[in-house]
């Protein structure tokens, strides 16, 4: 006997298959579809994959410039401790200083383009979490990372909770771009002194010169740093952090 004799009627196609009503029902309630978490995930190992290479440049570069910087220092001592510290041993390390300090600057300029694309890649996360807790809002109280994409919750992924703004002064003073000022700001003040050195300058005069000459090209590189991140905290949030939360 055939399905039609034993039961009184055919199966429709839904009941041949094993579909019922109830899993048809839960797939469509899921708010980004069933391949929706797979699809935010891809997305979220794209942007640490992107995170990582660019820390990874950053922190190549500041070794690179670290490295010219020691290896400058050891030839001008070689050549001083050879040929004492004459006219021509000054021009040779104006010379050698200004490539460094150049290389300094291109150095601190990358490293400030990287911090720039750090902020925006937390802040891309930030939106993928917001997705993630609307498929699963019971797993809120296990996210330590931020999920706002607002400056706050920019701030929370960034120091884990300890701050809520992007510009904390003691964060914001030992990042890496402000260690590489403050090293290319010393070597721009060696070059003021030995330069005020090769024209017979009085001594107070050079100090004096020195002083100034630091605390211009620190404060410069340390503006344009907080001037670059403050362009990226003026951009509008998707999901800002709610009043009750603040």
């Amino acid at each position: 006997m055939d399905a039609t004799h034993s039961t009184g009627k055919a199966k429709t196609p839904k009941q041949a298959t094993g579909t019922s009503d109830d899993t048809v029902m839960a797939a469509s309630n899921r708010p980004f579809g069933p391949d929706g978490a797979t699809i935010l995930a891809t997305e979220h190992w794209s942007l640490l994959g992107m995170r990582s290479l660019i820390w990874n440049e950053a922190m190549s570069r500041t070794a690179v410039f670290l490295t010219v910087l020691s290896a400058s220092i050891v030839a001008l001592a070689l050549l001083t401790d050879a040929t004492g510290f004459g006219r021509r041993t000054t021009a040779v390390a104006l010379v050698l200083l200004s490539v460094v300090f150049l290389l300094g600057l291109a150095t601190y300029g990358r490293l400030v383009q990287i911090n720039s694309e750090d902020v925006a890649i937390t802040r891309a996360m930030n939106r993928l979490r917001y997705a993630y807790l609307v498929m699963a809002p019971d797993l809120r109280p296990y996210f330590s990372t931020g999920h706002h994409d607002d400056e706050r919750g920019i701030a929370t992924t960034h120091l884990l909770g300890m701050g809520s703004h992007l510009q904390t002064w003691p964060h914001f003073l030992v990042t890496t771009p402000t260690i590489v000022a403050t090293v290319d700001a010393a070597v721009a003040t060696a070059m003021v002194v030995l330069a005020g050195l090769t024209v017979e300058a009085p001594t107070g005069a050079v100090v004096a010169a020195g002083v100034v000459a630091f605390l211009v090209i620190w404060g410069a590189l340390f503006l344009l740093q907080w001037l670059n991140l403050g362009v990226l905290r003026d951009t509008s949030a998707r999901f800002p952090t709610p009043p009750d939360e603040l």
